[in-house]
């Protein structure tokens, strides 16, 4: 109708949010701004229609794709093209937990909670045991409160 040709290829690599929140110097307005808003949208667009749509998401499938593409002059095949469209789907999922886990230690810890800058306890920094060299756990709930009380001291 309007001379439109069918997207049948969506690339798109999202901003590098974990990346930087590992930073140790990384501000709150720094992981904000690596917030990746169209790109995660671009993606699950091309994902949810990946019947018609290769959606790559990570660089490390593109000779693999190219490959195909070569070979099936065009067309990479449905199960090539659902093998994207799940690695996408769990690549957004990530992103998002990322996301909600940086603002839940950022908003809803305990330590939040003593200053009265948040509201009930969501989240709480684990010991580890006797391995201090290791990243400690934490238990969080996403709504209402813990139903326990612990130690939020990392030591």
């Amino acid at each position: 109708m309007h001379g439109i040709s069918p997207i049948s290829i969506v690339v798109c690599n999202l901003y590098p949010f974990t990346s930087t929140i590992s930073k140790p110097e990384c501000t709150l307005e720094a992981a904000v701004e690596e917030i990746d808003i169209g790109g995660v949208t671009l993606l699950r667009a091309a994902a949810k229609n990946h019947a018609r749509v290769s959606v790559l998401s990570d660089p490390a499938d593109y000779k693999e794709f190219l490959e195909a593409w070569t070979k099936g002059q065009g067309d990479v095949g449905q199960n090539t093209r659902s093998k994207l469209a799940l690695k996408a789907f769990e690549m957004t999922s990530q992103y998002d937990e990322a996301i909600s886990a940086y603002f839940r230690e950022q908003y809803a810890s305990a330590e939040l909670n003593e200053e009265k800058l948040a509201g009930p306890v969501q989240r709480i920094a684990l010991r580890y045991g006797a391995n201090p060299h290791q990243k400690p756990a934490q238990a969080f709930v996403t709504e209402g409160k813990l139903p326990f009380k612990g130690n939020a001291s990392p030591h």
